[in-house]
């Protein structure tokens, strides 16, 4: 119990709970809506599942199967891993099998584990109790627990995995492709579902032995991969990486000058740091994941969507890094202000790498809709050059205004350390500005003037992208210098 309230005492004492209110209101609603939606779902389930044709029951266990890989998925993606600060444990005579089952028994304490029983708990009421008694469902919610503890433990050693192998992210988005392949197939996941169900309700003592042995199984195997990482020095040393840097050299960059050193700089922290790398890693992840649907949907996407897509994703490694492109340096900024180099050429820098992330995910996805002929290729290039320039302008601009500290050594997923409430408004510009200038011209006019429009205002801001930077960026930074190093150098961030 000693660990529980450690753990409760350092979160209240800890200024950043009351910080970021916005953040805080704006997660809370988000979370509240899945629970409400769940619980709508829930008491409704009964008259739904009626009107569908079919029993009911196979109606619900259809969706087992559909339902279980996308909670896993989920899970992989934004379920908090369990953590605690474990330097000071392993220097006290505390056991680290202990430290290891609070960690296991925290990892059950999140939304993933409370929202399904909004639905099957109704469905176990309201359909399974008259049509099969009280002992079936005391089965089939045995079951069903047995199947969300089991989604649970394989995210949690799934996502300690990744925590050492960010490539292992092709897990969870490899088992969602084999799924939508096999439907689209013609394999009968949905009959498949149902016989599972049937299974389940025939309370054969195989079924529940198999799960109990993966589960068992799976949390000997966390508790392996933690224990031999539980040791003082493999956590405090760390292993010299190849990373880009080195294979490209670092002289490559010195031919530009301070702008190229500054880069070299910012790619070096892009690709040794946990918190910016998983962050890189999603983007060719994503982008693959969402041509594999496009291209194996068996019904088209509008055009409209398929823009929403091209513009989402030709600026995702943009937006992503560039909504922090200067609180990623807020443990030493102090130093680069100290500094007699042009902060000008500092953020010079930084455009720079946007405009190569947005470059690099622009030519997969040029080449995509090329091939797939579902949206005008002209449109893709005018989106691109409007992010490289309007939209780059937006996220430095916005960047100043975030005066998080961020710890790079921490994971991205349910970390909200460095975000702000401007960053959900920067997300919301960034996609439906270009089409929503693209939408009014082409309503107004055709589509051709509002690919000029959207073109000629990103050529614009780039041409002027000197003078922006120096002119704008540079003195708003300024104006708010002293504010943000203040936000920096607070350590309970």
């Amino acid at each position: 119990m000693n660990l529980y309230s450690h753990h409760w005492k350092s979160f209240i004492r800890n200024e950043r709970w009351r910080r970021n209110l916005l953040t805080k209101i704006l997660f809370g609603i988000l979370i509240l809506y899945f629970i409400v939606l769940f619980l709508v779902l829930g008491l409704n389930i009964g008259r739904i599942l009626r009107q569908l044709e079919g029993d009911p029951v196979d109606r619900f266990n259809s969706f087992l199967l559909w339902y279980l890989p996308v909670d896993l998925f989920l899970r992989c993606l934004f379920q908090p891993l369990p953590t605690v600060e474990i330097l000071p444990y392993l220097r006290l005579p505390i056991h680290r099998g202990q430290i290891v089952k609070y960690l296991l028994h925290r990892s059950l304490m999140n939304l993933f584990n409370l929202i399904p029983w909004f639905v099957i708990i109704p469905f176990a009421i309201q359909i399974l109790l008259p049509q099969s008694g009280p002992g079936i469902v005391v089965i089939y919610l045995t079951v069903m627990t047995l199947l969300l503890l089991f989604n649970n433990f394989l995210a949690v050693l799934i996502g300690f995995m990744i925590q050492k192998r960010p490539i292992l992210y092709v897990i969870p988005f490899g088992l969602q492709a084999l799924i939508i392949s096999l439907n689209n197939w013609g394999f009968p996941v949905s009959v498949l579902s149902v016989s599972f169900g049937k299974y389940i309700l025939d309370a054969n003592p195989a079924l529940l032995g198999t799960l109990l042995s993966a589960i068992l199984l799976i949390i000997y195997a966390t508790s392996r991969l933690l224990s031999r990482n539980f040791y003082i020095d493999e956590i405090q040393s760390k292993k010299e990486r190849k990373n880009f840097i080195t294979l490209i050299g670092e002289n490559q960059f010195k031919q530009f000058g301070e702008i190229g050193r500054y880069l070299s700089l910012e790619i070096s922290l892009l690709v040794r740091n946990k918190r910016p790398r998983q962050m890189m890693v999603m983007v060719p992840i994503i982008i693959i994941y969402f041509m594999f649907i496009i291209s194996n949907s068996k019904h088209p996407f509008g055009p409209f969507f398929n823009l929403i897509v091209v513009t989402s994703l030709i600026g995702y490694g943009a937006n992503n890094y560039g909504q922090f492109i200067f609180s990623w340096e807020s443990s030493y900024f102090d130093c680069i202000i100290a500094r007699k180099n042009s902060f000008a050429n500092y953020v010079k820098a930084k455009y720079y790498l946007l405009s190569a992330l947005s470059i690099l995910s622009f030519i997969p996805l040029f080449i995509f809709f090329g091939y797939m002929q579902t949206i005008d290729p002209y449109l893709i290039c005018s989106v691109l050059i409007f992010i490289l320039g309007v939209n780059s302008f937006i996220i430095l601009f916005f960047s100043t205004f975030n005066d998080g500290r961020m710890d790079l050594s921490r994971s991205r997923f349910f970390n909200y350390q460095g975000i702000k409430g401007n960053q959900f408004m920067l997300s919301l510009i960034f996609i439906f500005l270009p089409i929503g200038i693209f939408s009014l011209f082409k309503y107004y006019f055709n589509p051709v003037i509002g690919e000029i429009v959207i073109a000629i205002s990103g050529l614009i801001f780039i041409i002027l992208s000197k003078w922006w930077i120096k002119s704008i960026i540079v003195p708003q930074f300024q104006r708010r210098k002293y504010k943000n190093l203040d936000g920096y150098r607070n350590l309970s961030l």
